[in-house]
Order: C-alpha cells, then sequence, then structure tokens
C-alpha cells in the first residue's frame, strides 16, 4: 500500500503548526515545507514523540523560486505521490520590501511562491488517493480588486498589496477547480479568520506591528481555532470542493472575486513571468 501523505507550508508557527498537529494522526507521512529548518526539526520531534507519524523537514522558502525548485525536485525523488498539499504559508509585510527574483514581497510569496510550488507539486498530488489541495486564502480579497501590472508596485499599501495576495490565492483555487476537477482533483480555499500569529511582526516593523497586536488582541481567535477551517478542509474534501470556506461554512464570494476575466489576465500574467504553459 501506498503511504498517505500530507504536505503543508509554514507549518511551524501560528495556524500551520496547529494544522499539522490536528492532522498528524491522518496521515502516514507529513512533509513539513519551512523556511527555518532548525523550527522545522523541533516541530517534528514534538509530533513524533507524540503520534505514530513519519515526518519529514524540508528547506522551501517561498518568497525564492530557486529554493521552491529544490525543494520539489526532493520531493519527486522522495515520494510517488502527495495525497493532500495544503499552501498555509503567508507574510504580511508593513514595509514595501522585494523578493529576490523582483516580485513584490507579499504577492510573491503568498501568491506568486505557491503557485509555483503547486504546478511542480501537481503531477504528484494528481498521481495519488485523495488528490487534494488546500489553499488559505483571507477575506482580505474583499479589499483589493486586482489591475494590472500584479506582481511590481510604485504605490505600496500594506492593507492592499495584502488583499491582492490573498485574491491571487483564491482565483489560484478557483483556477485549479476548473482544470483539474474532472481528474479528481479537490480544491477548497478557506477563510481562516481573524487570528493572532506572527503575520507582520518583521525585524523591520517590529514595534508597530506589536502595538497593532496589542490593540486588536481581544478580537483575535487563537491559533487552533484558525486552523479549524483548514482542518475541516482536509477531512471532508467533496463537500468543500471548489468553494470558499470558514469553519465549514460557504461562503459568498464578493462579485470581483468571481471575475473570470480579471482572474484569467492573472493566470496568464503568472504563466508569462514564470516561463510556464501551464498550470
Amino acid at each position: 500500500m501506498r503511504e498517505n501523505i500530507m504536505a503543508i507550508t509554514g507549518p511551524t508557527s501560528g495556524i500551520g503548526r496547529e494544522t499539522a498537529l490536528a492532522l498528524a494522526n491522518q496521515f502516514d507521512r507529513i512533509v513539513l515545507l519551512v523556511r527555518n529548518l532548525n523550527k522545522g526539526e523541533v516541530l517534528k520531534q514534538e509530533i513524533e514523540t507524540k503520534l505514530p507519524v513519519k515526518i519529514d523537514v524540508i528547506h522551501c522558502d517561498l518568497s525564492e523560486l530557486s529554493s521552491i525548485e529544490s525543494a520539489a525536485n526532493k520531493m519527486k525523488e522522495k515520494y510517488d505521490s502527495i495525497d493532500c498539499l495544503i499552501l498555509n504559508a503567508g507574510i504580511v509585510s508593513l514595509t514595501k520590501q522585494e523578493t529576490k527574483d523582483g516580485f513584490e514581497m507579499m504577492m510573491g510569496t503568498n501568491y506568486i511562491g505557491h503557485f509555483y510550488l503547486t504546478h511542480l507539486l501537481l503531477p504528484l498530488v494528481l498521481d495519488s488517493e485523495t488528490k487534494q489541495v488546500v489553499v488559505v486564502s483571507s477575506n482580505g480579497y474583499k479589499f483589493a480588486p486586482l489591475k494590472a501590472p500584479y506582481f511590481k508596485r510604485r504605490k505600496f499599501n500594506p492593507v492592499t498589496n495584502y488583499g491582492q495576495s490573498k485574491l491571487g490565492t483564491l482565483y489560484l483555487m478557483q483556477t485549479l477547480y476548473d482544470s483539474y476537477h474532472e481528474e479528481g482533483l479537490k480544491t477548497t480555499a478557506v477563510h481562516p479568520g481573524a487570528v493572532s500569529t506572527n503575520l507582520g511582526k518583521t525585524p523591520k516593523n517590529e514595534r508597530f506591528g506589536n502595538l497593532v497586536y496589542k490593540v486588536l488582541t481581544p478580537y483575535f481567535l487563537t491559533a487552533e481555532e484558525g486552523s479549524f477551517s483548514t482542518v475541516m478542509a482536509v477531512k471532508f474534501p467533496e463537500k468543500y470542493n471548489g468553494k470558499y470556506m470558514h469553519n465549514g461554512k460557504i461562503l459568498k464570494v464578493q462579485k470581483h472575486g468571481n471575475d473570470i476575466d480579471a482572474r484569467t489576465s492573472l493566470m496568464t500574467a503568472t504563466l508569462d513571468v514564470l516561463n510556464l504553459t501551464h498550470l
């Protein structure tokens, strides 16, 4: 029998960590795709001491295309299939930054990084029993319709840029559904809710980030509560296939979130910038 394998990005803190812990008993093997290998090893030891599941730690910096390629190549060498791919990692930058490949940091990491990883790993997912991709998006998409140029912006607004990156992930889920659901792929995008994590608390803006969190903390969910939507999506792939969901409830997507022309334009631009022919 084949191993039942789950792979997850951003698993070492916040929602990702709680998701990995909650789902560890559902799989034979979990692949932790991490930016920080030391934190990955700590989580590996924590999970393996609690449950009889195999944990692999693979370096994957979603802000760097070469790192994504390296991670995907390692996975193709080690595994015949991936049953469930969870695109969980996300960053918030309160200052204007770019990835090593020249993309606006949030769009480059949250959206392009996950798009490219999905492209590289999709053959493994489609060759599995479950064939599932779960995308952690956000209701932040509501504040930011997408218009070209998508990946470099003269003006920077952390709320707008973050929202655009999450709209991109919502479009990614929809594209995956439209393109591959007839091949058995189950895709879901989830809104985790307003969760108190380390998002936005980078060294460059730590003081401001801490102030924001101090003010908003009474309104936040815990990371464990925030992981509930992802866990539900993984456990009920058919129920939420092609849907946008929060806490088990299917959400209505706003008009620009269902704009096929805007989505097609973004997908075409993404394929062009990554020099790909298809997702």
